[in-house]
């Protein structure tokens, strides 16, 4: 009689993503948890990759204007209403921007250039907006066919 031992790693749980102001978080950061769980639903090792952040990322929206904080702990992603006075890193720009870039549709870089989406960092923490970027990017499987 032989048996077969099958080795299938365990999946990973799925990431938590919590809104820390509850009902009462604004748009910015309702939307920013539709789009974590969307992208860790559609890409699974997308929640390994948060895992392996520490930090806060602030994201600054002007128009319309709002304000939102993700902290990363290792364990989840809190997203908190307003910016954090010690976030790590901070982008700033339009929301339709911000979405633009994350879909591969604007270039980041070039809309730095033009001076119309900004990143600031702490230079304790120079490539955090680089990882956290990294992470929030829709993998090009989720992107909409280019037209």
């Amino acid at each position: 009689m032989t048996t077969t031992a099958t080795n299938e790693a365990a999946p990973a749980p799925a990431l938590d993503v919590v809104l820390a102001d509850g009902g009462d978080a604004n748009l910015f950061a309702g939307l920013l948890k539709q789009h974590i769980d969307a992208i860790v639903a559609g890409e699974p090792k997308k929640a390994d990759e948060a895992r392996r952040i520490n930090g806060k990322l602030g994201l600054d929206s002007t128009e319309p204007p709002s304000q939102a904080t993700l902290v990363f702990d290792g364990e989840r992603v809190t997203i908190k209403n307003g910016i954090d006075a010690d976030v790590d890193a901070t982008i700033k720009g339009t929301l339709k921007l911000q979405t633009e870039t994350l879909v591969g549709q604007a270039n980041p870089y070039a809309a730095m250039l033009k001076r119309k989406l900004s990143v600031g960092i702490k230079w304790r923490r120079p490539l955090f907006s680089a990882q956290t970027y990294r992470f929030l990017i829709v993998p090009p499987s989720m992107r909409p066919p280019k037209a």
